[in-house]
């Protein structure tokens, strides 16, 4: 379950819990979209070093696109299908209006938000590292107001009947989305922007995400490779891809720099170099 918090930043928080033990896995995230949600997915295996049978959802479109009221006819998330299925955990979905069958998890929403409250942190990673601490410290030592005994002493009963994930690759997560290259000679993806050569601008290329890289695609050939922003409205750009937006020709007098003028196809915006060096250089945005 994800929910938002605030800390002072809004922020949104990721919250498996375990159905017997009750031992809680708590990571806080910049957003609720599919590759983050995975992550912390994947953290929380780490974290249990094994799997739950099963995991229980609250309907977020990440893990489901529709279904009927009484979960007949259910049309799941393809990617997030995917992902479970080579996990080999079945995903549940909670029945809408039926808050009884999401109270454990609710229940640790609430405990987490009352240990976070009045509290600050520098940073994202300073946040989930204060969050793993107070879980091996506080929330798996307390006597749990169900069950009357550790979450951590009943886990040791739970631990072995969890899949194990520890023989199997890490899982890819891959994020495909159509752009159309900038006049600017630049795609978006999600907020950040990436450049790519001149020669593409106007011209529609496949934008993959896997992991920490930005991959640029034109009609299957790809066409360059960036370092994932981590932040929010960045740009990463390569200077060389706008060499070719000018030339040097050699007239009979002075030499002088000519702006080399694109064919009617490429629509291409040409600036001063000045300015591809400023926001290469982190001058710019």
């Amino acid at each position: 379950m994800m929910s938002s918090i605030l800390n002072p930043w809004k922020e949104h928080i990721f919250v498996l819990t375990l159905s017997y033990s009750r031992g809680m896995f708590v990571q806080a995230a910049t957003d609720e979209k599919l590759p983050l949600f995975i992550r912390c997915h994947l953290a929380a295996f780490d974290h249990f070093v094994g799997i739950p049978h099963e995991i229980l959802y609250d309907n977020p479109k990440t893990v489901v696109v529709s279904r009927d009221f009484e979960g007949r006819s259910i049309r799941w998330n393809a990617a997030f299908w995917d992902f479970a299925r080579y996990y080999g955990f079945r995903p549940r979905l909670h029945r809408p209006y039926r808050p009884q069958t999401k109270g454990k998890v609710e229940s640790g929403v609430k405990y987490v938000k009352r240990f976070l409250r009045g509290k600050a942190f520098a940073s994202l990673d300073h946040l989930n590292e204060s969050l793993l601490n107070w879980i091996t410290t506080a929330a798996d030592q307390r006597i749990h107001g169900t069950t009357h005994r550790k979450p951590a002493e009943l886990f040791l009963e739970e631990r072995d009947l969890l899949l194990d994930h520890q023989g199997k690759p890490p899982y890819t997560i891959q994020e495909r989305v159509v752009r159309q290259v900038s006049r600017d000679c630049m795609v978006a993806f999600e907020t950040n922007r990436y450049s790519v050569p001149f020669r593409f601008a106007g011209k529609q290329v496949d934008v993959q995400a896997v992991d920490d890289r930005i991959h640029v695609y034109h009609d299957g050939q790809l066409v360059v490779s960036h370092t994932r922003c981590e932040g929010t409205y960045q740009n990463r750009i390569n200077k060389e891809h706008y060499w070719g937006l000018f030339r040097r020709d050699r007239l009979p007098a002075t030499p002088a720099w000519h702006p080399f003028r694109p064919s009617p196809k490429e629509d291409v915006e040409i600036r001063d170099l000045a300015f591809y060096e400023a926001v290469a250089e982190g001058g710019a945005r």
